[in-house]
């Protein structure tokens, strides 16, 4: 009979791991204090038990602990296993062990004691190595909305002035299948890093992710001026765990970045069509087809062409920097905005577990492509970046089968009609009230 799995800490790569496990019929119990997390889990047939109950659930089940140790509960947790042993026991630590230094880096390689952040982390394996647990050493985790492309995306990431070094990282479903190996095949004390098969340099992988979005390359800045992270020249050598039969399905950054984004929807597929967040330079294309829309499709929303019209452009920029509280996603052919949608987030505390889809509108030149299903597609998952956001909202003119149809293809429902919701000229428009549940 397979044992339970038990996953302390269950953020963005645990939750793979639970919902892959949980699916296949496991028993799962998984810690996290993330209510989005939550839902998504259970959703999965994945327990959410809080860390007492995990804890005195340990004995013979296999465990995963990834919970940092500036959480400060290492002691704590280690005692617990203590009492109660897992038949296998895995702990998620960080190349970040290696602090400072550069050039090739296996699990022999000489521990950085000098840096207060890499010695933390050792010290932290050490309790659980004690118990027998199989360390995993993890480099640069990447994955859907997470890594070098959202940053790039969203305006915030800076490449170091002369390209940078190597970096080192690994795709989280490689890493997930890395944890499965390590409760089935690691040695008890021993270490293992995970890492893809092809460090590169940043202005490389930044560059070709440029290229694939159609953007600009970041500013540069002084290489002292990065987080620590980001300033080394590091190879990991991932040949140990290779040893034990971990395969790469992305085995480097092209082919794990190209699933990416074609999982976001951000780059262009058989219809040529690229999707991404509209940046604030790209305020003019934004508006223009903005006042396009409102000019063709009226009814379709709650601003009028008179009043966007009159606008500032400085305001709609100030609005597509504002990536904290909305998000608006653009259908690019080419250079060219052929599509647009945004996402708003409320701001008050009682309404902040929801998020109003707004401005949907695809050119009609470009109908029938499935262009406003990619654009929903990536908006929903931005929906899904924001924490704390449970449901995404959205009102459509009522008996519009297209819309609709559209809408309730991507899991929306409908709760109800406004009556003359909207008031054109003498002319009333009725609106159909949709929820999604993230």
């Amino acid at each position: 009979m397979t044992p339970s799995l038990i996953l302390l800490g269950t953020g963005y790569t645990l939750t793979r791991l639970a919902m892959v496990e949980a699916r296949s019929g496991r028993e799962v119990l998984a810690v996290t204090r993330d209510s989005a997390r939550r839902e998504q889990l259970e959703r999965a047939g994945a327990r959410v038990a809080s860390l007492e109950e995990a804890l005195e659930s340990t004995a013979g089940a296999e465990v995963v602990v990834s919970i940092p140790p500036d959480a400060g509960l290492d002691s704590r947790i280690t005692e617990a296993l203590a009492r109660h042993p897992p038949a296998r026991l895995v702990y998620l630590s960080s190349t970040g062990v290696y602090g400072g230094a550069r050039g090739f880096v296996d699990e022999d390689s000489q521990v950085d004691m000098s840096s207060p952040t890499a010695r933390g982390r050792f010290d932290s394996e050490s309790p659980y190595r004690a118990l027998g647990a199989v360390v995993l050493r993890i480099a640069g985790i990447y994955g859907p909305g997470r890594g070098t492309h959202t940053r790039l995306l969203a305006g915030t990431l800076r490449l170091p002035e002369g390209g940078g070094g190597r970096i080192s990282r690994v795709h989280v479903d490689d890493l997930v299948e890395a944890i499965r190996v390590a409760l089935a095949l690691g040695v008890p004390g021993a270490s293992y890093c995970v890492a893809d098969d092809r460090p590169a340099p940043q202005r490389e992988t930044v560059g070709w992710l440029c290229e694939r979005l159609g953007l600009p390359l970041p500013p540069t800045v002084p290489l002292e001026s990065l987080h620590e992270s980001l300033r080394g020249d590091r190879a990991v050598s991932n040949a140990r765990l290779k040893a034990l039969g971990w395969r790469l399905r992305y085995p480097d950054f092209v082919a794990g970045f190209t699933a990416v984004l074609e999982a976001e929807g951000l780059v262009a597929a058989s219809g040529g069509i690229t999707i991404r967040r509209i940046l604030p330079e790209e305020v003019e294309a934004f508006w223009a087809l903005r006042l396009r829309a409102l000019r063709e499709h009226p009814e379709a929303f709650g601003a009028s062409l008179e009043e966007d019209a009159a606008r500032p452009l400085d305001v709609v920029r100030a609005r597509l920097g504002n990536v904290g509280v909305q998000v608006v996603l653009g259908a690019f052919e080419g250079s060219r905005l052929v599509g647009m949608v945004g996402l708003r987030r409320e701001e008050s505390r009682k309404q902040a577990h929801k998020a109003m889809v707004w401005g949907m509108y695809v050119a009609q030149e470009v109908r029938s492509r499935g262009v406003g299903r990619r654009l929903m597609a990536a908006v929903i998952e931005e929906a899904r970046k924001m924490e704390g956001v449970e449901r995404l909202m959205l009102a459509t003119v009522a008996h519009n089968p297209q819309a609709r149809g559209l809408y309730l293809s991507l899991g929306f429902q409908s709760y109800g009609v406004e009556p003359k919701a909207l008031k054109i000229g003498e002319t009333y428009v009725d609106e159909e009230l949709m929820f999604l549940s993230l």
